[in-house]
């Protein structure tokens, strides 16, 4: 298909999206082979990536894979603004008909997503930013001093708090004291822009020291940022890593919601009017494609339950049987019993994976798509709670750190969120490991295992004891 062809067809469809209701960012479709699709989802739908051997390995993973028809990226499309869209120039004109559509789905649950709200639009400046920053780095201090601390950062990577995106902060702070305000910055950039207004007083000898963190502080990449005693080229990768991960994570949170509401609106699309009747039958095979599978696949499950949602609504079936109903009523629900396509939209704009699943993944949507045998329907309520927690941040564990002068010897003192499921004791250790690299002195993660409380220490050698 030539690209005349594909803008002519990408500006039909945008139409009959916008006609439909969705509303989204502008997107810009650029059409590239095969190695140039395996390098953007390496670097994850992005050109430019600060330089590290693991996106090396991902792109041959996606070579190889590709090779030996394990799987086909038919897109890729960031979250940006205007919306970025990958298409392989391989695809035939109905997948690239399929593939625009499901696009136009993409970009309206990025913008109209609560979850996507604080995410930043413009991280193609700033991904290519910090490979910079990494490069000007490695030509100061050495390439192997560098990738071994970013090896070091990657591995505590999901050691962030994704609901402090939503915690409101003013544009300055005003320091109790009454002194100047401090204007957010960069952890690195704190002396410079915000230098202390006096030089610190010695403490009194009644005074009373104050807990560090004064709270349980779930973000640990931020504490680390504020407290380890890192050079400041370490602090500046250790806030890249942060910041990105924080991009990142609404597309964790969403992920079956997101492409289940693409899928959706595709197959709408395509069903609407797009389809021309000898196409038909190759649609069916590609949507066998998309929806098929073996184990658990997010497009499956959230295009199910969507067209569940809506065939609910649309007949009025809320009622004290249905798990939804409480909610509803708590929520300001703009349409009428019949109106199904109207909560979708604000189930669209509210919900993330977990209440998603958690809210409408009921024992008769799991009969209705033979998810499970009704002779086992009283074993459904534990396996939605396994999904559940396979979903819960990303199937990573739970971790605060509580306190940050354990034993008043300046140790670290971490504990899990513990909900049932043992922590992996080889990854454990080799987080609590790192952390001691950066912070320079022993480190503790309190946990469960075999139903009792323990405590895996390292100091220069790895310890478990009981709690």
């Amino acid at each position: 298909m030539t690209k005349s062809a594909l803008q002519t067809l990408a500006v039909d469809i945008e139409a009959r999206a916008k006609a439909q209701g969705l509303s989204f960012d502008p997107v810009i479709f650029e059409v590239v082979d095969w190695e140039q699709m395996a390098m953007l989802a390496s670097y994850m739908g992005f050109p430019r990536r600060y330089p590290h051997w693991r996106w090396g390995n991902e792109y041959l993973r996606f070579k190889e894979t590709y090779r030996y028809g394990l799987s086909k990226i038919y897109e890729l499309v960031v979250n940006t603004k205007p919306v970025y869209a990958y298409l392989l120039d391989s695809n035939p004109p109905l997948a690239h008909k399929l593939v625009i559509a499901h696009v136009y789905g993409h970009a309206d649950f990025f913008k109209e997503n609560l979850y996507f709200a604080p995410a930043p639009k413009s991280m193609h400046d700033e991904l290519a930013n910090h490979a910079a920053l990494v490069e000007k780095f490695m030509e100061r201090h050495g390439v192997r001093p560098v990738e071994e601390f970013l090896d070091l950062a990657l591995s505590l990577e999901n050691l962030i708090d994704p609901h402090s995106l939503f915690v409101q902060r003013a544009k300055g702070v005003r320091e109790p004291d009454g002194s100047p305000l401090r204007m957010p910055v960069r952890a690195y950039l704190e002396p410079y822009v915000n230098p202390p207004a006096q030089p610190p007083k010695e403490a009194e000898e009644a005074a009373v020291n104050e807990p560090i963190p004064p709270q349980p502080e779930r973000d640990v990449l931020a504490f680390l940022i504020k407290y380890a005693p890192l050079a400041p080229w370490q602090k500046a990768i250790l806030e890249i890593i942060r910041e990105e991960s924080y991009y990142f994570a609404p597309q964790g949170q969403t992920k079956v919601m997101n492409e289940g509401w693409a899928t959706y609106w595709h197959t709408a699309l395509m069903n609407g009017g797009l389809l021309e009747p000898g196409e038909v039958l190759d649609f069916a095979e590609l949507q066998a494609g998309v929806l098929g599978g073996r184990g658990f696949n997010p497009y499956k499950i959230g295009y199910a339950l969507m067209k569940h949602i809506e065939d609910r609504w649309r007949k009025g079936r809320f009622g004290p049987a249905y798990e939804a109903a409480e909610l509803m009523d708590r929520l300001e629900w703009e349409g009428e019993a019949g109106d199904g396509r109207a909560k979708l939209f604000q189930v669209r704009r509210v919900y993330n994976d977990i209440s998603f699943l958690e809210e409408f993944f009921t024992p008769e949507f799991a009969l209705e798509q033979r998810i499970v045998p009704p002779e086992e329907l009283e074993h459904f309520h534990q396996a939605k709670q396994r999904l559940l927690f396979m979903l819960t941040n990303a199937g990573n564990p739970i971790v605060y750190l509580t306190n940050a002068n354990y034993k008043n010897r300046g140790e670290l003192y971490l504990q899990q969120a513990f909900e049932g499921a043992e922590l992996d004791l080889r990854k454990a250790r080799a987080v609590i490991e790192n952390l001691y690299r950066l912070w320079g002195r022993p480190v503790h993660l309190e946990t469960v295992l075999d139903d009792k409380p323990v405590r895996l220490s390292y100091d220069g050698a790895h310890r478990q004891e009981a709690a």
